[in-house]
């Protein structure tokens, strides 16, 4: 893994990670691959739950995986997805929460983090813990977002969101993804003692963006990134529909491309004359990938189908584009995570904009914008310095873990 944090003058505590997925998943998050970065893999540990064949990341490794896996027909999907989940919740919830414990009881970890999100969230609910032992939760999403919701159903996504804050509240320290979700938390369990982590520069990335300056000259093409997945996807094809209908409008030629390996290629709006996705990068390759698109798109639910998702989420792929230096077009409710960070820092444009008139205009104005990479040079270095540090908020995370010399 690129900029790793030089491991020579820090003691590490034994970690047993917790998380639904495998650390080679793809499916495991950007950000858990970035608060790990440099984590020596003999001290880290892994517990996960869930199969996928998406195995391809080389940046993470851990010591051993200690696997409870559900099965495949019962994994909840759209087909019986209540059903499943009853079926879950009933019979493989308590063995796994056993097979965590003897995991926990043969590794002996100074230290479990786990994320709490998925069916991981009621296992760590019912273990029952050893005496002494330390443990730290990271809240990036709530139980309840709609795509949870309609697996699960209301009253279990309640019960999953009860779970984390019962955890939060039994933790020996704990994170949250933004000062929306920080609040949310402090109010749910009286703890004020969170801490902020997102994605966010590594130290190369700010070095590269301090001493190196784009092309003042913009290019015979606009190149638009998308990374990682679509958070809503009615807002997502509201903004793909506004972006066809400006392409006629504009003399330099529009291109979307994305990046994550989520095979969008196969979805039915993909269009190949105008749309590219390319293959999987390594953290360091896809932020020179990144380098040399013109803009970055969040859509962040701008008809506001889930609310409390855009109050207390917060999209990691904005750190991926501010670390390769590239300016964001964002779409989204204007009480989202999203739109805050936007008002606070120029580091693009912004629009809560649903209808197509006013998303079409949007995108006009912004491509009139001749080198958006050197306009919002100086916004993105301010943001990168302050909420955007990440071997700040890594040295800040691992001090809580207890990384000595962090």
């Amino acid at each position: 893994m690129p900029d790793q944090t030089s491991a020579e003058s820090k003691s590490f505590p034994k970690i047993l990670f917790v998380h639904d997925y495998r650390p080679d998943s793809l499916a495991v998050a950007d950000l858990i691959r970035q608060v790990l970065l440099g984590f020596p893999a003999d001290k880290l540990e892994w517990w996960s739950c869930r199969q996928t064949k998406a195995y391809a990341q080389p940046d993470l490794h851990a010591r051993q995986v200690h696997e409870c896996v559900i099965p495949n027909r019962l994994a909840p999907n759209v087909r019986l997805a209540r059903f499943k989940s009853l079926l879950l919740e009933t019979f493989w919830v308590p063995r796994a929460a056993r097979h965590l414990e003897r995991v926990i009881a043969d590794v002996k970890p100074d230290l479990v983090v786990a994320l709490l999100f998925g069916w991981s969230v009621p296992v760590l609910a019912r273990v029952r813990w050893p005496d002494g032992q330390r443990l730290h939760v990271s809240v990036w999403d709530f139980p309840d977002v709609s795509g949870m919701r309609k697996i699960l159903g209301e009253s279990r996504s309640q019960r999953f969101v009860s779970d984390v804050h019962q955890l939060v509240r039994r933790a020996s320290s704990f994170d949250a993804i933004s000062t929306g979700m920080l609040a949310e938390l402090q109010t749910q369990t009286g703890r004020r003692d969170g801490l902020l982590i997102h994605s966010g520069f590594e130290p190369r990335h700010l070095h590269t963006l301090a001493t190196s300056s784009p092309p003042a000259n913009p290019g015979a093409t606009i190149r638009l990134a998308y990374v990682g997945t679509i958070i809503s996807e009615s807002g997502f094809q509201k903004m793909l529909a506004a972006l066809k209908a400006v392409r006629s409008k504009v003399q330099r030629k529009v291109v979307l491309e994305f990046f994550g390996g989520r095979n969008y290629k196969s979805r039915g709006w993909f269009e190949p004359d105008w749309m590219v996705e390319h293959g999987m990068f390594t953290d360091a390759g896809l932020v020179d990938a990144l380098r040399q698109c013109d803009w970055g798109i969040v859509v962040m639910d701008p008809e506001s189908e889930d609310l409390r998702y855009s109050r207390f989420s917060f999209p990691n792929k904005v750190g991926t584009y501010l670390s390769a230096g590239v300016p964001i077009l964002g779409l989204g409710n204007p009480e989202s995570s999203l739109a805050l960070i936007m008002q606070k820092y120029n580091f693009g444009r912004f629009t809560s904009a649903t209808d197509a008139g006013g998303m079409e205009n949007f995108f006009q104005e912004s491509f009139q914008i001749g080198s958006p990479c050197e306009k919002f040079r100086e916004g993105i270095l301010c943001c990168a310095k302050t909420e955007f540090n990440a071997a700040e908020m890594r040295a800040q995370l691992w001090k809580l873990w207890g990384v000595e010399g962090a």
